[in-house]
């Protein structure tokens, strides 16, 4: 049977950076949302990074600026001018996220990449129950040598399947365990890999913390479907008093289907 792995809570832009490194033709990538949000997911999270390297920065330069206040006499009039230019066009240079660089390798991986956006729960069961690698559009690179091509293990990767799930009523072991002996199920049957990986929202606060894989584990949900959340005191969601009727760590439900592993993204945090 085909083992999914969970792989830890990344950014889009961390997402798309994974599959185009990870790349194997006939790969899926399926995003469990409408193309809109996601886009706007992508514009969000670059223009954060962006705004976080620009002030970072800034920072330096003004550490540097500060240093370099006394002036020097031998320094010629345009030395300064020139020195500031510079400054502005390696911040230019930082502050531009290496997905709209655009090198070659990437535009050309990415027209052979399948992605595939799918909104509700019900359209990612009816689309794994009958998804195959046949009835894409997306053509196979002409330069990839036949014995590479045999050799090579394509991926089927779900984006936001957690997401997907809660608030809704398929939000429980039992939902969340029929979708993925549906996923697991067609893996096997193309003998591909299947993968797993939640957005990652970072937090507003000072810390700019969010919400990692084993907090993400802990998580609880109710054991069959259309369970209720409790309103009130004591109703606490963390500790497993939001729901009524018995409940289960995430963590628990996904450990039978899938092994859990950290990302390379989580080295760069």
């Amino acid at each position: 049977m085909t083992s999914v792995v969970f792989l830890s809570p990344a950014l889009p832009s961390e997402l798309l950076s994974y599959i185009l490194n990870q790349h194997a033709h006939p790969t899926t990538l399926i995003i469990c949302s409408t193309k809109a949000e996601f886009l706007a997911s992508i514009v969000e999270d670059i223009q954060n990074q962006s705004r976080s390297q620009h002030k970072n920065s800034r920072k330096t330069q003004d550490t540097t600026d500060h240093q370099q206040a006394a002036p020097r006499q031998d320094e010629p009039p345009h030395a300064a001018q020139e020195e500031e230019e510079d400054t502005e066009e390696v911040k230019a240079k930082a502050t531009k996220h290496a997905l709209l660089s655009s090198p070659l390798y990437q535009v050309a991986t990415s027209r052979h990449i399948r992605v595939v956006y799918i909104p509700t729960v019900t359209h990612l069961r009816a689309y794994l129950s009958v998804f195959s690698p046949d009835d894409s559009r997306v053509p196979a690179p002409p330069s990839l040598p036949a014995p590479t091509r045999a050799q090579a293990s394509p991926t089927l990767t779900v984006y936001g399947f957690l997401q997907l799930h809660r608030d809704t009523s398929e939000w429980s072991a039992q939902g969340l365990s029929d979708t993925l002996s549906a996923l697991v199920e067609r893996a096997s049957r193309l003998s591909w890999k299947a993968t797993l990986i939640e957005p990652r929202v970072v937090s507003c606060s000072d810390d700019g913390g969010s919400l990692g894989l084993e907090e993400l584990l802990r998580e609880a949900v109710p054991i069959l479907n259309g369970g209720v959340r409790r309103l009130g005191l004591g109703a606490d969601p963390n500790e497993g008093g939001g729901w009524s009727g018995r409940t289960v760590e995430v963590g628990r439900v996904l450990g039978r289907w899938t092994r859990f592993q950290k990302a390379q993204w989580d080295a760069c945090q």
